[in-house]
């Protein structure tokens, strides 16, 4: 009888080896959460940030607002190679950043984007789930703040859950949405503070262009800024 040869193991002894030799990286509380109560929001949420990358280009200067743990961040920082620097209000999220991703072409800040001094430096701003948690009272500063941070030819590329998405919304998502938008409101916000306005729809990981009243998900992309009056 033959005998079924054996598989060796050198080749993958050899991979697993380089594996191990890598710093682990340690989820904190946000993307625990996700793991295991909706894993699949962690792939909604890298398509957002890779189709971000792919949008704002190689070699760009780019600023994640809201960035949690950095994991989005960092998936910028692999793509469009620049700096690219993280900011967050939550000092335990910010610190799990710090810790998963040291590297010379990223950096994180603990501010809160509302009060936090920002300069013109960055040709591109990235803001995901984010300003559905803006009060109303408080959403013109936040736009100013944009400003503040975008050089005159920069691109922001934004987004947050739609008001048809709050029906299927879970209480925890519920509880933090204070201020949501339709794609009508967004964009026309939009277009107060950009010259040039591109409206997408998504739906779980898909990003597309279909039917905006339907979209779960809505992403603005705004580019060049409008001279604010002082």
């Amino acid at each position: 009888m033959n005998q079924t040869p054996k598989q060796p193991s050198g080749h993958w002894d050899e991979v697993a080896g380089m594996m191990r030799d890598e710093e682990r990286v340690q989820f904190g509380p946000y993307t625990t959460y996700w793991m295991r109560h909706s894993p699949r929001r962690a792939l909604h949420y890298l398509a957002y940030y890779k189709f971000a990358a792919k949008l704002i280009g190689a070699d760009k200067q780019v600023l994640d607002i809201g960035c949690a743990e950095g994991l989005g961040t960092w998936l910028l920082a692999c793509e469009c190679g620049g700096l690219v620097e993280g900011l967050d209000l939550d000092p335990e999220l910010v610190g799990f950043a710090r810790k998963n991703w040291s590297d010379p072409r990223i950096r994180f800040e603990c501010a809160d984007i509302l009060t936090t001094q920002l300069t013109s430096q960055w040709q591109a701003l990235v803001s995901f789930d984010v300003i559905e948690h803006i009060l109303p009272d408080h959403v013109e500063n936040w736009w100013a703040q944009l400003h503040s941070a975008l050089s005159h030819d920069g691109i922001a590329i934004i987004g947050t859950p739609s008001e048809i998405s709050q029906q299927h919304a879970s209480e925890i998502s519920r509880i933090g949405h204070v201020n949501i938008y339709s794609a009508e409101r967004l964009e026309a916000e939009m277009r107060e503070h950009f010259h040039h306005v591109f409206m997408f729809a998504a739906h779980d990981e898909v990003v597309h262009t279909g039917y905006l009243p339907l979209a779960h998900y809505l992403i603005a992309v705004g580019v060049r800024p409008r001279q604010r009056l002082s």
